[in-house]
């Protein structure tokens, strides 16, 4: 394998891995941060919870940077990179793009030429 294709695999991986990452903390802010935060008084929030959103906003930025790097790795039209990044915002969207990004790879590299 060149290091052109193992360079598009790696980042096929990474943006899987923060697809997941992502998804998951979208999860939990948006099915127990939100709910515990809008009921509850006087600002009687755990910490834990609270750290749910921080969590959240520092892997929503490094799966921007990584879906940067797939979408620039493969090629992907400017559209296509911001559907993705926007992806990392609403609960299972994220998890979406990682299934048509896998499918997406699979169909780029059986088309692309053999080195």
């Amino acid at each position: 394998m060149n290091l052109l294709k193992a360079n598009r695999a790696g980042a096929l991986a990474r943006f899987r891995l923060m697809a997941n990452i992502a998804g998951i903390m979208s999860l939990l802010l948006w099915l127990v941060y939100l709910p515990i935060k809008l009921t509850a008084t006087n600002d009687s929030v755990p910490n834990l919870v609270r750290a749910i959103a921080v969590v959240h906003g520092f892997a929503y930025m490094v799966y921007v940077l990584v879906t940067f790097n797939y979408c620039f790795a493969v090629r992907k039209p400017l559209k296509t990179a911001v559907f993705y990044m926007l992806a990392g915002t609403f609960p299972v969207a994220s998890f979406i793009a990682d299934r048509r990004a896998v499918a997406e790879f699979a169909a780029f590299t059986a088309s692309s030429p053999k080195q």
